[in-house]
């Protein structure tokens, strides 16, 4: 049951541990407040969905200059695809799920019920809207030193993601500037039910296997096989 002294107690704890001490609590109150909970109280409120869409664009503008800043060099093309890897919903869950957002988000019973604190859309909406909140609050340096702070290591270990980086052509590239023959990718074999499969895929040069890989999809099996022979074989010709 809601609280609101207590709540108060707790977003202020909250956004100490966060490194945040707001100027106006009000601001991020709304930030966390689902439209569900909203309803309950005023029919015509939307709860946290303008401080939402105010807080994607807040979120994009920090990590384009982030990555221009320090992955410059990079193509506008790869660029865009690391940024919508880094905005995506899930991304964004994750966000909020490693500062403890969920435990904060204001729900309406029915929601709470239907476990809307484990729902990806739900906590990534909040997720912006929070971020929208500290802008409002803090301003643009804060909000960008914050989010830094916390997700820049994350960041760059996203960039070397198989959904982003091209391993495989990256390889092949590398590959035939030594006249070798094309790679070409085996899978070895897919386990697992249906709906939660793995794939294992080898990269073949010639009828050697020079690197091996597991995912989700037989795709990203062969990314990461690519990415094994440029960590096993391509390393080891230098």
């Amino acid at each position: 049951m809601y609280e609101e002294g207590l709540f108060t107690k707790k977003i202020l704890l909250w956004l100490f541990k966060l490194k945040i001490i707001p100027n106006d609590l009000n601001v991020y109150y709304l930030s966390l407040t689902h439209r569900s909970f909203a309803h309950q109280i005023n029919k015509e409120s939307r709860g946290n969905e303008q401080l939402e869409f105010l807080g994607d664009s807040i979120l994009s503008f920090i990590i384009t200059t982030y990555l221009i800043e320090k992955y410059g060099s990079y193509a506008e093309g790869k660029l865009a695809k690391i940024r919508a890897y880094l905005i995506k919903e899930s991304t964004l869950a994750l966000y909020a799920l490693e500062i403890n957002l969920n435990e904060y988000v204001l729900l309406s019973e029915n929601e709470e019920i239907c476990d809307g604190r484990k729902k990806e859309s739900i906590v990534a909406d909040c997720f912006e809207a929070f971020i929208g909140a500290v802008y409002i609050d803090k301003g643009i340096d804060f909000a960008k030193k914050w989010f830094l702070d916390l997700f820049k290591p994350f960041i760059d270990e996203s960039i070397k993601s198989p959904e982003i980086f091209d391993y495989k052509t990256y390889l092949q590239e590398i590959i035939q500037a030594k006249g070798l023959p094309l790679i070409k990718y085996k899978l070895a074999s897919a386990e697992g039910p249906d709906h939660d499969k793995m794939f294992h895929s080898a990269a073949m040069l010639g009828d050697e296997i020079i690197g091996i890989g597991s995912g989700k999809s037989k795709k990203d099996s062969e990314q990461l096989a690519a990415k094994n022979a440029l960590d096993n074989y391509i390393n080891k010709q230098k």
